[in-house]
């Protein structure tokens, strides 16, 4: 494809200016940056020497990024480490990678950084959960580079609040709290909400909690038709939603979400409630989803609130 040629043609202008280059990137292209690809180097290159909108090789650039290569280096190592501590898998990003290089440049410009995880956190879960990225890619991030340029060098959440891209409002929190099952957003919402117990080595799956295929039989007799319609089309929205791995997914399907709970032993049901983000005290019978279904969605509001920063 067209892609592929022009990331061909960067390369060898960057190899004529630098000609180990490529070998260079293999060595740094691994590990947790296995996947990236040299594209993602040549981008942080043109956001941290040049011109990102631009977007094309200079010999400035190429030079640039060969004297400093040890330090771009550092910088990366550096963006793992303090992903990691806050529990982020860096390789999450393989695919993604945009949103990462105000990281970058933020970490590479201002030895500082370390003060400021609260900004760069809330930049990161902001930019992801509002889709920042999805159009004008280049654009955004040089909006992000000059922002940060008057901001001292800084990623503060004063500063997001000041953009409205990245301020958090109602609307925007409304709008997490209904994307669907399969959506992006609703993998990378339930995932930053299970940060404190999910296990890495496990495969995880958006999973309905009261099963999908239910509302599509009879409904219960105490509940309206009116109201059977409505649950209908919350079914598959956020409040409905958990992370489940991916053998017991199989295992649960079609279950009752009340027969799946009381399977449970009690250490089970503990860590269920506390996982899956269930409101105390309400009932998991289906003819009570507006109710677990609205308790829900209060907790999850509050969640992505702190979530959001």
């Amino acid at each position: 494809g067209k892609a592929l040629k022009k990331a061909e043609i960067t390369m060898s202008i960057l190899e004529a200016y630098w000609p180990s280059a490529k070998s260079e990137f293999g060595k740094l292209l691994v590990d947790s940056y296995a996947g990236f690809g040299s594209d993602f180097i040549i981008r942080s290159a043109l956001m941290l020497y040049g011109d990102v909108v631009k977007s094309n090789i200079s010999k400035q650039i190429a030079e640039e990024l060969k004297n400093n290569w040890s330090e771009f280096k550092k910088a990366l190592k550096n963006l793992e480490i303090m992903l990691k501590d806050m529990k982020i898998e860096v390789s999450r990003f393989s695919g993604s990678w945009n949103v990462l290089l105000p990281i970058i440049y933020f970490i590479y410009y201002n030895p500082a950084y370390g003060n400021n995880l609260d900004g760069i956190r809330a930049y990161l879960i902001r930019a992801i959960l509002f889709t920042y990225f999805q159009s004008g890619t280049t654009g955004k991030l040089q909006q992000m580079k000059s922002r940060i340029n008057e901001n001292d060098y800084e990623i503060t959440v004063d500063m997001l609040n000041q953009m409205n891209d990245l301020r958090v409002t109602d609307g925007k929190i409304e709008d997490i709290l209904n994307v669907e099952k399969g959506s992006r957003v609703a993998g990378e919402v339930l995932y930053y909400l299970s940060l404190d117990w999910i296990n890495r080595n496990f495969k995880y799956e958006q999973d309905h909690l009261h099963p999908f295929d239910r509302f599509d039989g009879s409904k219960p007799i105490s509940v309206s038709m009116e109201n059977w319609i409505r649950w209908r089309g919350n079914r598959n929205r956020l409040a409905n939603l958990h992370l489940l791995e991916g053998r017991s997914n199989g295992s649960k399907n079609n279950m009752r979400l009340v027969d799946y709970y009381n399977d449970m032993n009690d250490e089970q049901k503990a860590q269920f409630f506390k996982e899956a983000i269930i409101p105390s005290g309400i009932s998991l019978e289906l003819e009570h989803f507006d109710e677990f279904y609205e308790k829900r969605k209060a907790i999850l509001t509050e969640k992505i609130r702190k979530l959001l920063g």
